[in-house]
């Protein structure tokens, strides 16, 4: 079978230009879309949502917090476990479970957490 996938109009598979190995690339970032999407939608409802500003991270918290290295390594050692998470959200405090999973993305949250400039 040729490479070549041929066009439904019923042209030469040389006039498309869509090869199979572009078909099967396609289908492979579809599918790493779809991942990002999905943990994106877990963190969505776990209740994490943008500009939250983190007070406690598990174990980690504003008086104890160096840098974004301790919070790595709490998510890292809490894989599958649920995770206390206390967020500022305009103004008030909220109590966020976060469970830390595999996924087709980098990392074990599905986003990323970055330092407040202040």
């Amino acid at each position: 079978m040729s490479e070549k996938a041929g066009s439904q109009s019923g042209g030469s598979p040389e006039a498309s230009g869509v090869t199979v190995s572009d078909v099967q690339e396609l289908i492979r970032r579809k599918e790493e879309i779809e991942a990002q999407i999905k943990a994106n939608y877990e963190v969505l409802e776990s209740g994490l949502q943008v500009d939250d500003e983190i007070l406690e991270f598990g174990s980690v918290n504003t008086q104890n917090f160096q840098s974004l290295q301790n919070i790595g390594s709490v998510v890292q050692h809490s894989e599958g476990k649920p995770l206390n998470v206390t967020v500022m959200r305009r103004g008030e405090k909220h109590q966020l479970r976060l469970v830390p999973t595999r996924w087709a993305g980098k990392g074990l949250l599905g986003c990323n957490i970055i330092p407040l400039q202040r």
